[in-house]
């Protein structure tokens, strides 16, 4: 009888993914089409706009608790890894609980399934992964428009708010102090070429402050963009894909499934990179 269970219940997940993956193509077009993405980041506006700013911020803690946890496990400390990694930091907005929502209600109609009522805290916590994973592309999007505009208007590589706020205060301090100049401002350039003026702290701070909320802004609607490109590209798809194999494993009981999407981590290269061209900076 047990077997005859079990095979029931294989056949039963079997059948529900498969049923989850031939709604996928019509979910992402419906909702990361260019339509889609529009009725989607209207969930932004409101309150939403306060929290990006305050994500952004935690980023640094967020990264430091996820390095923790590995370090943690490295060493045997299989509990205190799992608690570090369970700690959850940032603050939920009402867009990416809006995706979390449609993923449940509309690709997996979660109170439909006949699945195990215990894994439903496992799909909840792979769901958030995938809403993560999709927020570090846009994240990502905006750290390229960073990028540009370090190259432009400072002429260096600016991959993040961190590195482009200091230097833009910097240049600015320049600015000022070169208009300014009390014999004109070709003078002023070439006075400042050779006694270099630097920007004040408070104008290091500020500005910095400024723009990793414009990056935050940026990373919230970059969605608009990056959602169609990528369901354009089939991304979308796969990553849904992924996610409903992921789910099925551990439907049936595979304590190990994993989601693994490699998008957050591409987007903490950019932190990588960041830290190393500080670092080469400090050094000359």
């Amino acid at each position: 009888m047990g077997s005859a269970a079990d095979a029931r219940t294989r056949a039963a997940v079997a059948r529900y993914a498969e049923e989850c993956r031939a709604r996928i193509p019509a979910f992402a077009a419906r909702h990361f089409g260019l339509a889609g993405s529009l009725r989607l980041h209207r969930e932004a506006l409101g309150l939403d706009l306060l929290r990006a700013p305050l994500n952004v911020l935690l980023v640094g803690p967020a990264l430091f608790v996820r390095l923790a946890a590995m370090l943690a496990r490295r060493v045997g400390l299989d509990r205190t890894g799992a608690w570090l990694e369970s700690r959850e930091l940032f603050l939920e907005t009402r867009l990416s609980r809006r995706i979390a929502d449609l993923v449940l209600d509309e690709l997996l109609r979660l109170d439909a399934t006949p699945l195990p009522g215990g894994w439903r805290d496992r799909v909840r916590h792979l769901i958030a992964e995938y809403v993560a994973a999709r927020h570090a592309v846009a994240e990502f999007g905006a750290a390229i428009v960073l990028l540009v505009l370090g190259l432009v208007l400072l002429q260096s590589l600016t991959p993040s708010a961190i590195s482009l706020g200091p230097m833009l205060a910097q240049e600015l301090a320049r600015r000022e102090a070169v208009e300014g100049f009390w014999l004109g401002a070709a003078a002023g350039s070439l006075w400042y070429g050779w006694f270099p003026t630097s920007a004040t702290w408070a104008e290091l701070v500020t500005t910095t402050l400024a723009v990793m909320i414009g990056f935050a802004l940026l990373a919230t609607f970059t969605g608009l963009v990056m959602d169609p490109l990528q369901q354009a590209l089939g991304l979308h798809r796969r990553r849904l894909e992924r996610l409903i194999d992921t789910l099925e494993r551990a439907a049936l009981g595979q304590a190990d499934a994993s989601l693994a999407l490699p998008d957050p981590y591409v987007a903490r290269l950019t932190d990588l990179v960041d830290v190393a061209l500080i670092a080469l900076r400090v050094t000359r």
